[in-house]
Parts: C-alpha cells; structure tokens; sequence
C-alpha cells in the first residue's frame, strides 16, 4: 500500500471517532458482552407483522419462484420482481412514511433467507436494489432526495441498482476511473466512463454511480470519488451489454454501462461532494450482512436434504447415516449452519439497535458465511453422489450461485486482509502513542500509568456471562482465547511494526482467529437465549445445542492451529516459490 492510498484509507476509516465495536475490541484481548447479550430478536411491537409478512414470503417463494427456469432462461420473470414487490420486500426496511414497511433489519434478513432457499438469483436482485442502491439513498440522501425516489423504489415501481466496478476498479475502489466535471452555467456534472457487472444495471431506473471529482482540499485540489444518482433517461446513458452470461445466479441482469458526456443535475450528487468512497464502504456493510442471509437459507436447504438423503440411502445393506464419515459430514454442516445463523441475525441486531461501528463484523460475517455455504454444498454433493452432478437436483445450480458470494462485495481475500489490518489498527495506535511517551516519561507518565491499568485485562480471563451452566465451559474457553488473542496482536505489530500491512499470511491468521471469536460468541449468545426461553429443558433443544457445542470445538481448532503458526509457518517458503514462478520479486 503506498502512502496516497494509506492516507486514503486512514480517512474513510477513522476520520470519524466512534465507539470501538465489538469485534474491534477482541484485538485488544477484551471480550465485551454487553452488545452481544441478550441475542437480538425481532422488535417487540414489529412480531405479529413479521410473522405475516414471512408467511407471505414464504408460500410466494414456493408457488411462484421457479428457480430451474430463472436459471435456464437467465432471466427472472415481471412476475416474480412485481409478486414481491407487492408483498412489500422490495420496500422491507424502508420508512412507513416513503411506502415502505417499516421492519427491522432482523425481519428483512429472515425474508431474504427464506427467499434464498428457493432461489439465489432472486435474493441477489433483492440484495442489490434494497441493501445496497436504495440504502444508499436512505443514509445519504437529502430529504428532497428521499421524498423524489424511495416512494416508487418501495412499491417496485422503480428498482435501484449500485455502479461501481470498472475494467481497473474491483477491490479497489479508489482505482475508478470514471470522472465527472462540473459545469457552473448548466449546474450540471458531465460524466464520462465505463462501469461492468452492474448487477440491476439494465433493469434499474435508478443507479448510485461513483465517478472521480475535483474536490478543493486544504492541501491543494484532489481528485476523490463522488456518488451520484443517475437514471438510464439521461442522455448519454447507454447499456452496452444488458445481461452478461454467468457461471450463477444467471437470472439477475448484469450489465456493463457506458456514460458519454451524461448531463448530471448537481442536485442528483448524493451525499457530500469527495465523499463516494465513504458511501460505498457504509452501504455495502450492510449488503454484506445480507450475504449472511442468503447464505444461511441456502444452508438450511443443504442440511435438510442431506440429512433425508443420508437416511433413507442405503448402500451395503445400511444408511448412509451410518457411516463415520458421512456422519462427520453432517455434523459439520449442521454445525457450520448453527453458527451462520446465530451470527447473520447477531450482526443484523447491530443495525437494529443503531450500533455506530459494525464493519468488521459484517466482513467476518460475508467470509465466514460464503466460505461455510461453499464447504456445506461440498459436502452434500458428495453425500448425494453421482445425484448431485444432475439438473434434476437443484445441487449443481447452487454450487453455481454460492461462487458468487466469495468475490462479490469484497473478495475474500482482500476481506481477510482488511479484516487482519483494520482491527489491528487501534491498538497500533495505542502503542505507537506508549512507545513515544517512553521517549518523554516525565511528561507523559499519565498515559503510561492509564496504559498499564486499562491493560490489566490482558492479565486474565474473561469468560462471557452466559446464563446457562450447560454453556460454561465454552464460555470459559472463549474467555481464554479472546486473551490469547489480544497478546497475539501485541506480538505481531511489535514483530512487524508498519510492515505488518503486507504481512498479508500473518493478517489471514489473525483474521481467522477474529472469525472464529466472534462468530463463537454470536453462537453462544443465541443458544444461551434459547435456552432460556426453553426454562433449561435441554431436551427440548437437542439438536441446536450439540451443533453450537460441535462449533465451539470446531473454532478452536481454527484458533489453535492459527496462534501455533502465527510465527512458525512456511510463509517465506511460499513467497520463494511464488516470486520464483512469477518473476515478480518488487517489494510493493
């Protein structure tokens, strides 16, 4: 990273002060219950609507939702986009007072799950008009703006659509090459480019496209991208391929857009002028949260199948349910889509209770959620057979759409690395601050002796204060690795200083003990939770808690195995032999 894109990056991400969140703190060694305990529910007053609304969801999904053909015709039917906006999906978490329903995220996230089940190329289509196009007006747009587009958005008159990803710009946002130039006599911005894969790019009639700016800054003019809202009516608009061809999700539109000379009205600019990258990081948090839902219905279609399967299936004169190995199948899986669950509807209560800060939460989930659905569809291919390699199973379209979610919104492996460097950062920081007040004891023995105190956590462990003893040994355990953790993070920046940013192997390891902490602590609080509606009757609760347990047993092993090889890996073998096969040897 060099310094242009470091201070870029220092900007979006900690220009604003905001409480540290909950994943944030785990890097700190401190494990903090209080916005993890109780789990999250669907709000009081908002029950009785979103048990109708999901019902209603439900059965569309099952009678009108065809997602063989959607697949076959690479195309979702009027039908289906109108069915669903009239059960009001398309406007779930929009305001009452816009022609939205008004419903939590936690109910919206539960529609999109269950949509999900049936068919993936739906729930993206959902994803991209509602998470990501029209959250991005909800957060950023003027009132005038808001009472203009969210009422037809809502009702599925229009659909929104998010342009970001250029021919040069995928992970790298700031890389956009589009570029939009003010005219003071027409108050007009005239937009150039090209953007590709716009997923809704054809059908939307309402696109948030970012583009490059010259903004007057402090230290001279800059070139920063600005979010604007476009609809295909300008002139200058052209659609250049309306529905790309895909491995999955073949029914969404997908589509590569050119602007030429595009007239912009400057009251079309959403959110402040420089501020686009900003939009992008805020919106797509929430997108990523979805991905946790549409992962997590899919899941549950693939452990309910493989468990019929596994039982009815004989071979050798005995179930597949028999069998070790099979067993060890199901038992991950099971395991696996506990903790998917637990962690989607965790992180959604986040945005539900206007918690300032969950964007590493909501990158841990989209990597753990897509990388579990992906390990989940292997496995019940593979309990299925030579069954699942055939279109009469509906396996092989789902391993086509579950690929998606691993490089959609983020790779995952720019998301490991920007879940290892960001939550690193604060305690960089904090050291950087102890190290220099060593240097000028006598001034600022103040912040040296608060250092020492705060830290006295890091000097023993804390279990999280679940309710439930059947739950206190894992409780425990977390306690002790969150610890482990935060004297991990202390010995890697002390290791690798500044240079720790293209470590990127040792920030995957630290991103995969993030993963496995925070995605335990979602699957304790929600067990504990039920158990507690259930009085302590275990045995009314038995299949969830032996698959919250097994996840428990299952992230520690990550943990482990990720502390055991922070510092003793192979790392330098693999970067030898890379730099060996590639010829590329520059230190970045």
């Amino acid at each position: 990273m060099d310094e242009q894109q470091q201070r870029m990056a220092e900007e979006l991400l900690f220009s604003i002060k905001k409480k540290p969140s909950f994943a944030k703190m785990l890097y700190f060694g401190m494990l903090d219950g209080k916005d993890v305990l109780p789990y999250p529910q669907i709000p009081q007053g908002e029950q009785a609507q979103a048990s109708a609304f999901l019902k209603s969801v439900d059965a569309f999904a099952q009678q009108q939702m065809d997602a063989d053909a959607i697949d076959r015709q690479a195309k979702i039917p009027d039908s289906v986009i109108q069915g669903l906006a009239k059960l009001g999906v398309l406007g779930a978490t929009i305001p009452k007072e816009y022609g939205g329903l008004g419903l939590s995220h936690i109910t919206y996230c539960k529609a999109i799950e269950r949509i999900s089940e049936t068919c993936g190329a739906t729930a993206i289509l959902i994803n991209a008009h509602q998470s990501i196009g029209v959250r991005a007006l909800l957060l950023f747009g003027t009132p005038e703006q808001r009472r203009r587009w969210l009422p037809d958005l809502a009702s599925g008159k229009k659909l929104a659509a998010f342009s970001l990803t250029e021919p040069n710009a995928g992970s790298d946002a700031s890389a956009v090459e589009t570029r939009a130039v003010f005219d003071p006599q027409k108050n007009v911005y005239r937009i150039n480019g090209k953007k590709q894969w716009t997923t809704n790019g054809s059908i939307a009639q309402v696109l948030t496209v970012m583009a490059q700016t010259e903004v007057n800054t402090p230290s001279g003019k800059q070139d920063k991208v600005t979010a604007f809202l476009v609809t295909p009516d300008m002139p200058g608009f052209q659609i250049k391929a309306h529905a790309l061809e895909k491995v999955g999700i073949r029914g969404t539109q997908t589509a590569n857009l050119e602007f030429h000379d595009m007239e912009v009205p400057a009251e079309n600019v959403l959110g402040p002028i420089g501020s686009g990258l900003k939009v992008c990081l805020t919106v797509l948090d929430f997108g990523r949260t979805t991905f946790g839902a549409m992962c997590t219905g899919a899941s549950k279609l693939h452990v309910q199948r493989a468990i019929q399967h596994a039982c009815t299936r004989f071979q050798f004169k005995r179930p597949l349910a028999s069998f070790g190995l099979v067993k060890k199948k199901i038992a991950l899986m099971s395991a696996l889509t506990y903790a998917m669950d637990a962690t989607t509807y965790m992180t959604a209560g986040f945005i539900d209770s206007h918690i300032e800060d969950f964007m590493l939460e909501a990158a841990i989930l989209k990597v753990f959620a897509s990388e579990s659905l992906w390990t989940i569809n292997y496995e019940t291919m593979q309990i299925f057979g030579g069954r699942s390699f055939f279109t009469d199973e509906p396996f092989e379209r789902m391993m086509r759409d579950a690929r998606l979610n691993m490089i959609g919104e983020g790779s995952n492996e720019v998301m490991r690395a920007f879940i290892g460097a960001v939550g690193l950062r604060d305690l960089g920081m904090q050291l950087k601050g102890i190290q220099d007040a060593f240097y000028n004891i006598s001034s600022d023995y103040k912040k040296l002796w608060g250092f020492g105190k705060s830290n006295l956590y890091r000097l023993f462990a804390k279990p999280l204060q679940v309710k439930s003893p059947l739950l206190s040994k894992e409780a425990i355990w977390l306690g002790v690795a969150v610890r482990q953790f935060g004297i991990a993070c202390v010995r890697a920046l002390a290791a690798y200083r500044e240079e720790i940013l293209e470590k990127q192997m040792v920030l995957d390891r630290l991103a995969s003990i993030a993963i496995a902490l925070y995605t335990t602590t979602a699957v304790l609080s929600k067990i504990d939770s039920e158990l507690e509606r259930a009085g302590g009757d275990k045995s009314r609760l038995e299949h969830d808690l032996a698959s919250a347990k097994l996840y428990c047993v299952h992230a520690k092993g990550i943990v482990d195995h990720a502390l055991k090889t922070l510092f003793k890996n192979d790392d330098r073998e693999m970067e030898l032999t890379s730099d060996c096969l590639t010829g590329i040897k520059q230190k970045w």
